[in-house]
C-alpha cells in the first residue's frame, strides 16, 4: 500500500478517536436539564465526523485501486516491452551465428561477429531482466529447486560472465570448499543470481582488475561471497542497492550501470530459497562484497542425485548427442527477417528448410507434404500459433512441433503444450538448443 494510502488511514484512525471522545462526552450531560442549543451541539458534531469518516475511508479505498491499477499497468507495459524487444533480437542473434559461419572470413570479419555476439547477448539479458522484474511485480516469481553442487553453480556462473570478463581484461580468482558441497536450490535462478553479482562487479571495477569469489561452509548455510577492487558504494545508497531500478553512478571508464534490476533479482532469488544477501562496503572507491548465504543439505549419497535441470522445453544439459539426421523442416513466423535467417542457419546445418507467414499458409504446405518437425510462432495474425497446432493435432500429425515465442509467462507454456506442442522457446533462440532438438531421434 502506497504512503499515500497509509495517510488517509491515520485520518481515519484520528476521526474514529474524535468520535469516540464526542460519544463518551454524551452520557456525562444531564439530557433532561440540556437545552436545545447543547443537544444540536453534540448532534452536528456527530454527523460531520460521521461525514469525515465516510469520506476518508472513500477517498483510502479510492487511492488503494489507482495505486493497484498503476502497478498492474506498470507489469504490462513492462512485459509487452521485453515482448517487442524480443522480435528484433532474434533475427539479430541468428545473424550474429550466420556470420560466425561465414567460410574464410577475414580478421576484421571475425572481430565484428565477436563484437556483436557480445552486445546482443548483453541485450538478450536486459531482455531477461525485464521479463523477471514483471515476474516480481506481480508475484509470480518462482524457483524449482533440485540437488545441487556448489563447485558446478559457481563454474557455470563465471562462464556466463566470461565475456564480459574477457572484453574488460579482467580475472577471477576463486576460492572452493575443500570437500564437495551439496544442497537445494534452482540451478537456473542460482546461477542467475551469481552471474548478476560477477557481471556486477565487472562493470564498476576498472579493466585488468581482479574479481575475487569465495564460497565456504558456515555452520548450516553456506556463504558466497563476491568482492570487487572498484568504485564502492557510498554509505548513504546501501540500503536502497537491492531495490527494483535502483542505479549506482557510473565512473570514468566504467560500464553504464544498465536497467537497475540485477540486484534485485539477487535478492529476490535468494529470498525464495530460504538464504539472504547484503552489501558490504567502506565507501566510494574503496571496492564493494556482496555476500550470499544459503541453507546447506549434507548429504554423502550422490547416486541419486538429479542432473540440474535445463530450462522447461530445452533438451538436457549433458544429453549424448545422437548422430545427424537431416529433417524436413517447416518455419511459420509472419517475421520476414527471423524467417530468412533461421531458414539459412537452418540449410547451413544440412536440414530441408520451407517458409510460410501465416497459419493457413502453414497447413496448406504441411497438407502437400508432411514435416516431419515445425517451427510455429505463437502470435501470428489472424490465426495464432495454438490454433495451427491445434488443427495439426486434430489431423494426426506427427510432426514434432517446436513453439518460437516472444512470450516468456508460465501460462503461455502452459497452453503451448495443452495445444499439442512438444517444445517451447523463446526468442531470441539459442541455435545450438534448437539444432540438438531437431537432432532428437523421432519416437
Amino acid at each position: 500500500m502506497s504512503a499515500l494510502v497509509v495517510d488517509v488511514n491515520d485520518e481515519i484512525d484520528q476521526l474514529r478517536q474524535n468520535l469516540q471522545k464526542v460519544l463518551s462526552d454524551a452520557p456525562s450531560l444531564d439530557l433532561p436539564q440540556a437545552n436545545n442549543q447543547v443537544l444540536e451541539s453534540l448532534a452536528s458534531s456527530l454527523r460531520q465526523a460521521n461525514e469525515h469518516l465516510v469520506i476518508a475511508s472513500l477517498d483510502a479505498s479510492a487511492r488503494e485501486t489507482k495505486t493497484a491499477e498503476a502497478h498492474r499497468k506498470q507489469t504490462l507495459f513492462l512485459s509487452m516491452l521485453a515482448h517487442e524487444l524480443r522480435n528484433p533480437l532474434a533475427p539479430i542473434v541468428m545473424s550474429v551465428e550466420l556470420l560466425k559461419r561465414v567460410p574464410d572470413a577475414s580478421p576484421m570479419l571475425q572481430r565484428l561477429q565477436g563484437i556483436l555476439a557480445r552486445q546482443t547477448g548483453h541485450l538478450s539479458r536486459l531482455v531477461d531482466d525485464l521479463m523477471d522484474a514483471t515476474r516480481i511485480n506481480s508475484g509470480r516469481f518462482r524457483v524449482v529447486k533440485s540437488r545441487l553442487l556448489l563447485s558446478q553453480l559457481l563454474f557455470q556462473a563465471i562462464e556466463t560472465s566470461q565475456p564480459l570478463l574477457d572484453a574488460r581484461h579482467q580475472r577471477v580468482d576463486l576460492a572452493l570448499p575443500a570437500d564437495a558441497v551439496w544442497f537445494d536450490g534452482d540451478f537456473i535462478r542460482l546461477s542467475q543470481l551469481l552471474s548478476n553479482l560477477v557481471l556486477n562487479a565487472s562493470k564498476f571495477s576498472a579493466e585488468g582488475s581482479t574479481i575475487h569469489i569465495s564460497a565456504a561452509l558456515v555452520d548450516e548455510n553456506v556463504v558466497m561471497s563476491v568482492r570487487d577492487e572498484g568504485i564502492g558504494i557510498a554509505p548513504e545508497l546501501q540500503p536502497f542497492v537491492f531495490d527494483l531500478f535502483v542505479q549506482g553512478p557510473v565512473g570514468e571508464r566504467l560500464l553504464a550501470s544498465g536497467l537497475g534490476i540485477g540486484l534485485s533479482l539477487v535478492r529476490t532469488i535468494a529470498q525464495l530459497h530460504g538464504g539472504s544477501v547484503h552489501v558490504l562496503s567502506p565507501g566510494n572507491g574503496r571496492g564493494s562484497e556482496f555476500v550470499v548465504t544459503l541453507p546447506v543439505v549434507a548429504t554423502t549419497d550422490h547416486d541419486d542425485v538429479p542432473a540440474n535441470p535445463g530450462v522447461l522445453g530445452e533438451p538436457p544439459l549433458h544429453s549424448p548427442v545422437p548422430s545427424f539426421q537431416a529433417r524436413r523442416v517447416l518455419l511459420i513466423d509472419d517475421n520476414a527477417d527471423i524467417n530468412h535467417t533461421l531458414d539459412e542457419f537452418l540449410k547451413k546445418a544440412g536440414h530441408e528448410v520451407d517458409c510460410a507467414h501465416d497459419g493457413p499458409e502453414g497447413l496448406q504446405r504441411n497438407r502437400a507434404a508432411p514435416y516431419e518437425v515445425i517451427c510455429c510462432d505463437i502470435g501470428l495474425p489472424g490465426m495464432s500459433g495454438l490454433e495451427v497446432a491445434r488443427q495439426l493435432r486434430a489431423r494426426h500429425s506427427a510432426a514434432r512441433l517446436i513453439a518460437i515465442s516472444a512470450f516468456d509467462q508460465p501460462e503461455h507454456r502452459d497452453q503451448a503444450y495443452m495445444a499439442g506442442f512438444d517444445h517451447y522457446l523463446v526468442k531470441p533462440v539459442a541455435p545450438q538448443v534448437l539444432l540438438a532438438l531437431l537432432d532428437l531421434p523421432r519416437e
